[in-house]
């Protein structure tokens, strides 16, 4: 072979092998709090870990032609971690249709319970006998006698962030830091009186109450009603070159061909969820597993913003 044939050999042989070279070299920082029950280790009484560490370990085995690292954020360094372009996702976001300027999302991985009115068994009897069972939130949030709390960076949703902001809920919050634990602070904080109530997922307060022998009590919220919230991966919308594009491609085929379908991460999905949200594996099938299968036909609930 001529030495200009080998030239022109080595030319093609590289354009045709420079899709497999790059993805080879696509690198994935996932990131992770450890704000609980999202984030936990691994140990005999939580075999899969937080919430959302499953997804992330089973979709690092699923994926080997990238490498991957974790890296432990506070909620608030995550998010700007995220802003700043890192090539970086975060395995525990709430799905949307569209991207934000933070994140560009994937399919949606699992679906959570609505949000609940989480306060202790004194404030939350006279709660119910104020504003309702289940309760009036708007009638609840401008009701100057329960101080609320929350941790600053804390949003809910459209729904319900619209009516914090028509309540001016944020103004006269008792803002907690979304430092160290965020979650289990800000629920002491309630056990000890420093609030009356806050607003979180059910099973938020399953954790603490099981891990502090506490009696935590959740109250659904009445209409508007929140519908089911269902989560996504979430990769850094400003990192360059398409990144979050190229990279969610392939995390949406390793979630439809190995993560979602597996028994593994049901059952790590049921541990947390279920005891709160019964019909959870009904909802897994109807919105998470059939739409794998052919086009989704039922309407699904709007997502909102962020776990």
């Amino acid at each position: 072979m001529s030495k200009y044939i080998k030239q022109v050999v080595c030319v093609v042989a590289g354009i045709l092998l420079a899709p497999i070279t790059h993805a080879s070299q696509l690198s994935i920082t996932w990131l992770e709090t450890d704000n609980k029950p999202f984030f936990l280790d691994k140990s005999e009484q939580y075999p899969f870990g937080g919430l959302c560490n499953n997804i992330t370990d089973q979709l690092i085995e699923a994926m080997p032609n990238f490498k991957h690292r974790k890296s432990l954020l506070p909620p608030k360094r995550l998010s700007k971690y995220l802003d700043e372009g890192h090539l970086a996702c975060y395995a525990c976001m709430i799905h949307r249709d569209k991207k934000t300027n933070r994140a560009t999302y994937s399919i949606p991985t699992t679906v959570y319970p609505p949000f609940s009115v989480l306060s202790t068994k004194e404030k939350a009897l006279k709660i119910k006998q104020k504003h309702g069972n289940p309760v009036s939130l708007i009638s609840l949030l401008t009701d100057a006698n329960f101080m609320f709390g929350q941790n600053d960076a804390r949003k809910f949703g459209s729904k319900l962030d619209t009516i914090a902001k028509n309540t001016k809920l944020y103004e006269s919050a008792a803002l907690s830091g979304t430092g160290s634990h965020a979650n289990q602070a800000l629920l002491s904080q309630l056990e000890h009186g420093y609030i009356d109530y806050t607003i979180d997922y059910p099973y938020v307060a399953d954790y603490y109450n099981q891990q502090n022998q506490q009696n935590i009590q959740k109250l659904s919220i009445v209409n508007p009603a929140q519908n089911v919230v269902f989560g996504a991966i979430g990769c850094s919308t400003n990192a360059p070159n398409n990144y979050a594009e190229k990279v969610l491609a392939e995390i949406n085929e390793a979630l439809k061909n190995k993560v979602l379908p597996s028994e593994r991460y049901q059952q790590s999905q049921r541990t947390w969820l279920e005891k709160s949200f019964p019909e959870f594996s009904t909802y897994y099938q109807r919105y998470i597993l059939d739409p794998l299968k052919e086009p989704a036909t039922d309407e699904i609930a709007t997502p909102v913003d962020h776990p």
